[in-house]
């Protein structure tokens, strides 16, 4: 995974919304410097995408570049033609203000960076960003990187299904579900309660995650954001669902699961079991009710 920062105009709503990167070939067939970074990105890259004066949105590829014609509402520059190269994202979050003050404190000055020694933009649409940078300026906007995520996924590892290791390919979809449900769990709120124990978190405190293992969900239901996934924090209650030591109820009560093999665990069990589930409902019943099966299947 790489990071990359995306200097927009006035087509940045556009861009966002149409979860689009669009550059081309400049003046006389030039085909170099940060024109041709799109085609380096790949699937799970993260992009900073900033409008001055504030970065206002944390993407991911989700699709590298393929040829394509100028999107409506991308500007023409001098010499630039109309064919060019399109890259597609998602966004894990938005609203955000980050100044470029405060990220020109964390990017290095000049090239390959975004920004000039005194903390302004550098007449360059697409930079290169190294990983300290990336991951300071993810703790700076407050976003939870993709990669620490994916693991809290549910069927992850797969070796506690019985299953092999996911591959690299399947890494990167795990990212972009990630994404994908972070997105429409959060709807670009900054702070947001735990399913399980209602305390409410910022963000990069919550992980959207499936509500019965992922390696039990089905295409259609790794998308089913609203029947087949919630929020649960990292201070915790992720490990104590995704292990089974608390399982949800058909009244949609947290109840015991697993055997507690300390007395820490069993603690901190007893003070959620009782409590009423959040994401319980309608749509998520049947789900809740496969995750307990699963989970009391596995007791001894």
């Amino acid at each position: 995974m790489h990071y990359w920062w995306a200097s927009h105009g006035r087509n940045y709503e556009q861009a966002i919304t149409e979860g689009t990167l669009w550059n081309s070939q400049g003046p006389v067939g030039e085909e170099h410097g940060d024109r041709v970074f799109l085609k380096e990105m790949r699937r799970g890259d993260v992009v900073f995408n900033y409008f001055g004066p504030y970065i206002r949105a944390v993407s991911v590829v989700s699709e590298k570049w393929q040829d394509a014609p100028r999107p409506e509402g991308y500007e023409q520059q001098l010499g630039e033609g109309d064919d060019g190269w399109l890259v597609r994202t998602t966004p894990l979050a938005e609203g955000l203000r980050v100044h470029r003050e405060r990220a020109a404190g964390i990017t290095a000055d000049g090239a390959p960076g975004p920004l000039n020694a005194a903390g302004k933009p550098i007449h360059r649409y697409i930079s290169a960003l190294t990983d300290e940078e990336g991951q300071a300026l993810l703790n700076e906007c407050g976003v939870t990187a993709p990669q620490t995520s994916a693991g809290s996924l549910r069927g992850l590892p797969g070796s506690a299904w019985g299953a092999d290791e996911p591959d690299d390919q399947t890494l990167t979809t795990i990212r972009l579900e990630q994404a994908y449900l972070r997105q429409n769990l959060l709807r670009g709120r900054l702070k947001a309660p735990c399913a399980i124990c209602g305390a409410e978190l910022p963000a990069r405190l919550l992980i959207a995650g499936y509500i019965k293992p992922r390696s039990h969900c089905s295409e259609e239901e790794r998308m089913d954001y609203a029947g087949c996934a919630m929020l649960t924090c990292a201070l915790g209650c992720d490990a104590l669902y995704e292990w089974g030591y608390v399982v949800v109820g058909p009244e949609g009560l947290i109840r015991a699961g697993q055997a507690a093999e300390t007395d820490r665990i069993e603690d901190a069990v007893n003070r959620l079991v009782g409590r009423r589930c959040s994401a319980f409902n309608e749509q998520t019943t049947k789900c809740f009710a496969e995750n307990e099966r699963l989970m009391l299947a596995q007791q001894p």
